[in-house]
């Protein structure tokens, strides 16, 4: 069984999450994303409804395994401090400086979230701002220190 988890893991749930460090998806999404891979976990360890019964807390204990989202969480808040660790000069830093320093309008409708607008939302549960140029000097000063922003997640 382990193996069949480990294969899983590496061919289906690597594919799942591919690139989900850069995703702004909401969280319907991500619990739509979290009860596939419940299924598959399920449909693994072969239990089936109605016999077989089991949380959700226990079949992530039994595979030895986490929730997609909370990889994705980690993954999108793991290639935040590379950007911030990146060279000023560098475009993806360089997007983050625009994207802080120009308060473009909005268009008409309902809200878009982006990713910019998540990883505002990200810092503000870990109690720290990114409001403007010295917020984003105070977060490079922080997320070069790998342990501390790590110890951040």
């Amino acid at each position: 069984m382990h193996i069949k988890i480990r294969l899983y893991d590496s061919l289906v749930a690597s594919v799942m999450i591919y690139n989900s460090n850069s995703w702004a998806a909401p969280a319907v999404v991500l619990e739509k994303l979290d009860i596939t891979h419940r299924k598959h976990l399920r449909r693994i360890l072969k239990i089936y409804w109605p016999k077989g019964i089991i949380s959700n807390k226990e079949l992530y204990s039994r595979c030895n395994t986490i929730k997609l989202s909370d990889r994705v969480n980690k993954y999108r808040w793991t290639m935040f401090g590379h950007v911030l660790r990146l060279d000023e000069n560098t475009p993806a830093f360089a997007s983050l400086k625009f994207a802080l320093t120009n308060n473009l309008k909005s268009r008409k409708g309902r809200h878009q979230s982006n990713l910019f607008s998540l990883l505002k939302c990200d810092l503000k549960s870990r109690d720290l701002e990114l409001n403007d140029i010295n917020d984003l000097i105070n977060l490079k000063s922080i997320a070069a220190k790998r342990s501390t922003w790590k110890s951040l997640f």
